[in-house]
């Protein structure tokens, strides 16, 4: 029953953050990541007021 209990529950977590994570367009890393792709010292990253679109 613990299992069953369990699996249930992993199942609807990740529906559910997935339905989330969906429907917010790109994240302030993906921007980021957006500016010059590949790993490069000299990108800082993005300003606070630019990281959350709204």
């Amino acid at each position: 029953m613990d299992v069953l209990h369990k699996a249930v529950h992993a199942f609807a977590s990740g529906a559910i953050a997935d339905a989330l994570a969906a429907r917010g367009g790109p994240g302030p890393g993906q921007r980021h990541a957006a500016i010059r792709p590949g790993c490069h010292a000299d990108v800082a990253p993005l300003p606070r007021r630019d990281a959350y679109g709204r």
